[in-house]
């Protein structure tokens, strides 16, 4: 014993130390108990790959918001994408549209009196384009002429429109168009009607036809 302890020295004990640590030290310590690793458990270089992770168990929250980039995502697992080409957040063919038709519509007095309505239930708070347009003309000779206006829910809406004046003494028959546009405040969910409502004020008119389209536009 006191031989092996002559040749034993400080430097002798440090040499066997360090050969010990080049040639074990990569050698995987056991950990006792469960949820024990932590994160300068792990080596310089070491990495979590794939298969070391469990199904499910990587969450939103555990991705740093906005460092997933495109090359990340896979394209065939993406659902459609809305399309920015709308109308008030609603796509052009999802429009809901109203157009009627009417003729014969002749007012007798300086009364207004209904040329055609169309109605439209909306399905919330949403603006409505209305555009109305018609041939009016002449049935009588001698100065004609007449007046019309877009009514909503039965009430006037926007600017009258004057279809214009036949001064033609020897003959009816003069013809002109007309048309009316105007857009909506925001109107309630439920049904609505919008129409147009013309009358006389001198002479004698007459409307071979006239139509009313509604288009709603999408919520305010």
């Amino acid at each position: 014993m006191r031989r092996i302890r002559r040749y034993v020295s400080f430097a002798n004990v440090i040499s066997v130390i360090a050969l010990f640590v080049a040639l074990g030290g990569g050698t995987a310590v056991a950990l006792n108990g469960t949820n024990t690793v932590q994160s300068d458990d792990l080596g310089p270089g070491a990495q979590v790959k794939a298969a070391d992770v469990a199904a499910n168990a990587v969450d939103g929250s555990k991705v740093a918001d906005g460092s997933i980039t495109g090359a990340d995502v896979d394209e065939s697992s993406l659902g459609t994408v809305p399309n920015a080409s709308k109308v008030g957040g609603i796509a052009p063919s999802a429009l809901t549209t109203a157009r009627a038709k009417t003729s014969n519509c002749f007012p007798d007095s300086t009364n207004y009196v209904d040329c055609g309505a169309v109605t439209i239930n909306l399905a919330r708070t949403s603006r409505v384009l209305i555009v109305t347009n018609g041939m009016w003309h002449s049935t009588s000779t001698g100065v004609t002429s007449g007046e019309c206006r877009i009514g909503v829910d039965g009430a006037p809406f926007g600017p009258n429109v004057f279809p214009g004046e036949d001064t033609d003494n020897s003959s009816g028959g003069t013809e002109q168009s007309l048309s009316l546009t105007n857009v909506t405040d925001p109107m309630p969910a439920g049904s609505h009607t919008f129409g147009l409502a013309c009358r006389r004020q001198a002479g004698t008119i007459g409307f071979d036809e006239t139509f009313i389209s509604a288009v709603v536009l999408g919520s305010s």
